[in-house]
């Protein structure tokens, strides 16, 4: 797993991730994002086939969508009332502004 918020989905980073009993709230955000294409693999679905409008509610609200055909989905997370987004697919994530920085 890279540090610098490129992350790939890693089975035994996700299974560690569960064991742990205090996660601070980027590894809940990591772990929330991990999960989820966890249960892609789970599924065994066609990433670009599927698609997706799933929201998480709570403490750490979050939606993942993405359209069919589609080689990304979006990831918005709201934290303190800041929302954050990431493109992810069924090998990793990263967010958004990462990207966005390749165009400047």
């Amino acid at each position: 797993m890279k540090e610098d918020g490129q992350l790939k989905y890693s089975e035994i980073e996700v299974k560690k991730m569960l064991k742990a009993v205090d996660l601070s709230l980027e590894e809940q955000i990591k772990f929330n994002i991990l999960n989820f294409i966890r249960t892609i693999h789970l599924n065994k679905l066609d990433f670009i086939e599927s698609s997706f409008g799933s929201e998480l509610f709570g403490e750490l609200p979050m939606t993942f969508q993405k359209n069919p055909g589609q080689v990304m989905g979006l990831i918005t997370a709201t934290i303190n009332g800041e929302v954050q987004k990431y493109v992810f697919n069924d090998k990793g994530y990263e967010p958004l502004e990462d990207l966005l920085e390749l165009g400047k």
